[in-house]
Parts: C-alpha cells; sequence; structure tokens
C-alpha cells in the first residue's frame, strides 16, 4: 500500500487495474474528484477503500471495444510491423476473451501443443477452459519456435518475466493514439472478443457463461452491446 495522492493510498495491483481500465490521465482526474468531494464534504474521508471509491467516482469513458472489423485489422497491422510480442499479445487477447492478469501470466507450456487453454482466474477462482481453434494454434507454433516450455509468453525484455499490467495497457493505449482509435486499452482485448462473438453467434447466454457475468444485461454492457441498441432504438424514435 502507498501513498498516491493525499488522502489516497492502493495498492500496486489495484493502481494497476485503475489505469488498465481508465488510463492514467482518467485516473488522475478521478483522484482530483475524489479528494474534491471529500474536502466540500460530499463524501467522507473513508467509506470503503480508495480503490473502490475511484472506481465509482465520475464519469469517465471506459475502455471500448474495437467495433469494426477494419479497426481490428489495422491495429494487427500495427502491432505485426513492430513487435512480435505485442501482436501475439493482441492476437490471444481477442481470440481467446481471458482477462489480461491471466493473459500475461501464461507460460509456453500451458499453449504448446495444446487444443485446449485451461486457466485458474484470478479474479474469480474458478478454473476455466478455453478451445484453441487451429487457426490460433498455428500462430502459437510459430511465436514460440525457439523457446522453452517455461519461458513466459509476454516477456520484459529487461527481466524475462511478465510484462505489467500497466506496460500492457501502455502498448495497447499508444496503438489506438497512432491509428486514431479513441477509448482502447488492454480491457478492448477481451471486449472485442465478446463484441464480435455475439455478432457472429448472437448468443449472449453462451458468452455470459464464458465471461462469468451474473446477468446477460451485464455481458450486454460489458461488450457494448447494450449501448448499440438503445442507439439503434433511438434512430427510428420520433414523437
Amino acid at each position: 500500500m502507498r501513498q498516491v495522492a493525499e488522502h489516497v493510498k492502493l495498492t500496486e495491483e489495484e493502481l494497476g487495474k485503475l489505469i488498465e481500465r481508465f488510463g492514467k490521465p482518467g485516473v488522475k482526474q478521478k483522484i482530483k474528484m475524489l479528494n474534491e468531494k471529500r474536502k466540500k464534504g460530499t463524501l467522507p474521508l473513508r467509506e470503503g477503500s480508495d480503490y473502490q471509491s475511484l472506481m465509482k467516482v465520475g464519469n469517465q469513458q471506459k475502455v471500448q471495444p474495437i467495433r469494426s472489423k477494419e479497426g481490428l485489422e489495422d491495429i494487427r497491422s500495427y502491432f505485426e510491423s513492430r513487435s512480435k510480442r505485442d501482436y501475439f499479445l493482441f492476437v490471444m487477447g481477442i481470440n481467446v476473451g481471458v482477462r489480461i492478469g491471466d493473459l500475461l501470466k501464461l507460460q509456453v507450456r500451458h499453449v504448446r501443443n495444446k487444443e485446449y487453454l485451461a486457466i485458474r482466474e484470478e479474479k474469480t477462482g474458478k478454473t476455466k477452459r478455453f478451445r484453441l481453434n487451429i487457426m490460433l494454434r498455428n500462430i502459437i507454433e510459430d511465436y514460440t519456435y525457439g523457446m522453452t516450455e517455461s519461458d513466459y509468453l509476454f516477456p520484459s525484455k529487461k527481466t524475462k518475466e511478465p510484462i505489467s499490467r500497466v506496460q500492457a495497457y501502455r502498448i495497447m493505449k499508444e496503438a489506438g493514439e497512432v491509428l486514431g482509435m479513441e477509448n482502447v486499452g488492454t480491457h478492448s482485448l477481451r471486449k472485442s472478443f465478446g463484441y464480435h462473438f455475439y455478432q457472429k453467434n448472437k448468443d449472449i447466454a453462451m458468452l455470459q457463461d464464458i465471461f462469468n457475468h451474473s446477468s446477460e444485461r451485464v455481458t450486454k454492457i460489458y461488450i457494448g452491446i447494450a449501448q448499440d441498441e438503445i442507439d439503434d432504438a433511438m434512430d427510428d424514435f420520433f414523437i
């Protein structure tokens, strides 16, 4: 636990999760808003954890899925021309739908010559199984060639340990900025998987099960479908 601002203490993990979801500017703005509310007396100095308070405060735009196939191809091409590791992170993220924290911890032994990826989810503690189709297995084979079974899939160039959530966020955020895309972050990977899975299969119940969500409504909001449906309904609504 460390002091990140006046009256605000967070663990490194909590700070990483906030940056992953809202971006550094968004987190700074949330901290500012939280402290202003506390100074004005509209919020008590302590009401639950600072992490919970920061998650609730403000109305910061959330990271969005990449909805267009063209957008996906643009980012795919961007990474493919710059970094083998970052390209593989993107491809795995949008095709498996694993949370970024679980994805970053993977080693070669978890995916090489496997038809399924089995993960004990950090957030839920549940073990989930994800199918690795032939297209993805071919990419895995190429990427892991020459790597040992214990090598991490997404290593830091300096330490060979997995890159952090914050570093992964920066990688995605920078790609979005270069390509002129707004609200892109590591959450965009899982949300994009969900969005395009739904567009292809139209099975929100199956997607709810994949994501371990409490309801279909939660899943629709998470992947951006709920807002799309509202927008479509409003297009033809006039009294």
